[in-house]
């Protein structure tokens, strides 16, 4: 807790009353500092903590497919429910239960980062297909993909999953009408088309797959 609130304005002061570290000095005193000082066993735990909180993701995610329901749409799925399938058919081959897809899920070792916008299967291994390594300039401590350079249009690691769509349906009615706003310079609009290519190309990635 003293660690998390560390991350905070105010944090030494709200610390200090919370511990009953009560000194003249803001409400806190030398233990306060203490507490929040950083702590390689408790970000192991942390660490523990965000691999089980994405495991139970992917349970979900597989418990859903199992169902027979679409998890999601673009290269990134089609690559996530073919994991899927093969986890599913050792189990049946096996007999087995659902101790047994715990266990086939984590040796699949699928690599996947849970997004607002979209999923990414980037996997550090394989970063072939990676659009946001292309022609970058990566720093020489980074790991992974760069987010900011993310593009669900195109990427061959993205994933857009049903809960994703209203956002980039939200998004396309949005430029659409920005698109007829009176006297819009000849660079906006150039700029919103751009926009509302990247957002269309996302949304046709689900009516390929919907249809027959």
């Amino acid at each position: 807790m003293g660690m998390l609130t560390d991350q905070f304005p105010g944090s030494e002061i709200a610390l200090g009353i919370q511990l009953k570290h009560i000194a003249t000095r803001a409400l806190a005193n030398r233990s306060t500092r203490g507490y929040a000082a950083s702590d390689p066993a408790w970000a192991d735990h942390l660490q523990d903590a965000l691999d089980t909180a994405k495991f139970r993701r992917l349970k979900d995610l597989y418990s859903t497919h199992t169902s027979r329901d679409n998890i999601g749409f673009g290269p990134g799925a089609d690559r996530i429910k073919e994991a899927f399938d093969q986890v599913q058919a050792t189990v049946a081959a096996r007999g087995g239960d659902a101790r047994t897809e715990d266990t086939l899920l984590l040796k699949a070792r699928i690599t996947i980062r849970f997004g607002t916008l979209n999923h990414c299967l980037f996997d550090e291994a394989n970063p072939a297909g990676a659009a946001c390594l292309e022609n970058a300039i990566v720093p020489a401590s980074h790991t992974g993909p760069l987010d900011n350079r993310c593009r669900p249009d195109r990427c061959h690691n993205s994933m857009i999953g049903p809960e994703h769509l209203p956002i980039y349906d939200s998004h396309r009615r949005t430029q659409l009408k920005l698109l007829d706003t009176a006297g819009l310079l000849v660079v906006r609009r150039a700029l919103i088309n751009r926009e509302l290519e990247r957002t269309e190309a996302v949304l046709a990635q689900t009516r390929l797959e919907e249809q027959p």
